[in-house]
């Protein structure tokens, strides 16, 4: 797939805490290659743990679920940027927690039929999504309590700028895990870091 994205950091711009950040990843819009797809993700990483050394999120269930991911093969997928631990898979309805360590991010993707609801309960990261009838992927922070509904269609991907710990809610006509458009995908881990080493 060959597509391209402006970026809207007009969000991060309104939050003194996040302004210095939208407006250096305002230089790497548009994304429009694989190659820079995985740039921009990287240096939003680089970006905040430069502003935030110390981080801002916080943590509780983060480990227990990761090293739940890395130890069990029951209901757990395992993937470069952390893993997937399945809370209820009863067709179509899926629940599960995207447990993402920091500076790993999910393909830019969207859906044909799924519809999914995410909601952060842990960590702190950036989210890359296209709101209904707009060109521009709008730029946000991920912080506990914020919540998005992608419906079938809205491009979107998921940066850990810390560890980060998304619950999703969604109905999955095609089968869980079927129905993933790729359009960027994050390129291969060199090496796998521990959690909160980045």
């Amino acid at each position: 797939m060959n597509a391209s994205f402006d970026l809207d950091h007009a969000k991060l711009a309104a939050d003194p805490r996040f302004a210095a950040i939208g407006l250096e990843l305002s230089a790497l819009s548009p994304i429009n290659s694989r190659e820079s797809f995985n740039r921009y993700c990287r240096e939003a990483c680089r970006l905040w743990n430069r502003a935030f050394p110390g981080g801002i999120g916080k943590t509780e269930q983060f480990g227990k679920l990761l090293d739940r991911i890395e130890h069990n093969n029951d209901g757990v997928i395992r993937t470069g940027w952390g893993g997937v631990a399945i809370t209820l898979h009863e067709h179509p309805s899926v629940e599960k927690y995207l447990v993402v360590r920091k500076g790993g991010y999910l393909a830019l993707e969207m859906h044909e039929q799924k519809d999914e609801r995410l909601e952060i309960r842990e960590g702190a990261g950036l989210i890359l999504w296209r709101p209904p009838n707009e060109r521009s992927l709008t730029v946000e922070v991920l912080l506990p309590g914020a919540e998005f509904h992608f419906q079938p269609g809205m491009e979107h991907c998921i940066i850990s700028a810390e560890d980060l710990l998304v619950f999703e809610r969604s109905v999955d006509p095609k089968g869980m895990d079927q129905d993933l458009i790729f359009i960027y995908e994050p390129d291969a881990i060199p090496t796998r870091l521990p959690s909160h080493a980045c």
